[in-house]
């Protein structure tokens, strides 16, 4: 099994209740935290007309999940390599999901989603804060569906020593015969989550509340340390 047992079939209800957690409001707030908000902001970031930008409104929805983007690296997205961000963006399709993608072309040298990383990580025009959690979730908030979030919660549960080779991972998860979407999407339905948010975000969302669960602490700046740094 390449998930802990939180996911398997035997845990549904469990992983509902983390779900259900989640979206609860915090004892003494009226409202649920703000991840919960990171999905649907502004319509999404997926909605058909900013599919293929990424807008100040992805911005302030990633900061829903502990991030800061900086402001260098704000103008970058925004304004100074917007096109080449909009041309990668137009070959990552929005509506096919981890588990039947290609994971071979999607990791490819050159591929758009491989290169899209590079370009938020910093390698092409130089370092301007961007580590592997940011530009996971900035990746997807735009394409909830195929690209899942990485992050220092997340990152030893799916037995990750770093971000290298966390597509594969995902999607080995994904595709190992157990239908661990179809039980995401029943975990969802079963938390009475809101139907939008994709099967990724779910496993994310039990992954993080498990790992909290079991006393793994978050980065206190939202990213963590990455050999590639």
């Amino acid at each position: 099994m390449n998930y802990p047992a939180i996911l398997d079939e035997d845990h549904v209800t469990q992983a509902a209740g983390l779900v259900r957690r989640y979206y609860r409001p915090i004892a003494g707030n009226s409202s649920p935290r703000t991840g919960t908000r990171f999905d649907d902001w502004a319509g999404g970031g997926d909605r058909p007309d900013v599919a293929d930008l990424i807008t100040a409104d992805d911005l302030v929805a990633v900061s829903f999940l502990s991030v800061h983007i900086k402001g260098r690296a704000a103008i970058g997205l925004l304004e100074k390599h917007a096109d080449e961000i909009a041309d990668l963006l137009r070959q990552l399709p929005a509506d096919v999901d981890l588990w039947d993608a290609d994971i071979d072309e999607l990791n490819a040298t050159g591929n758009p989603a491989d290169e899209l990383w590079r370009l938020l990580r910093g390698r092409k025009y130089g370092q301007w804060g961007i580590g592997p959690t940011r530009a996971s979730k900035i990746m997807a908030r735009k394409r909830p569906r195929l690209i899942p979030i990485y992050d220092s919660v997340v990152r030893p549960l799916m037995g990750l020593k770093d971000s290298g080779g966390q597509w594969t991972t995902w999607h080995a998860a994904l595709t190992d015969g157990t239908d661990l979407p179809g039980r995401l999407e029943a975990i969802r339905d079963a938390a009475d989550a809101p139907k939008h948010i994709s099967a990724l975000r779910v496993m994310d969302i039990v992954l993080w509340m498990h790992g909290i669960e079991l006393g793994i602490e978050p980065d206190n700046d939202g990213d963590i340390a990455d050999p590639e740094e």
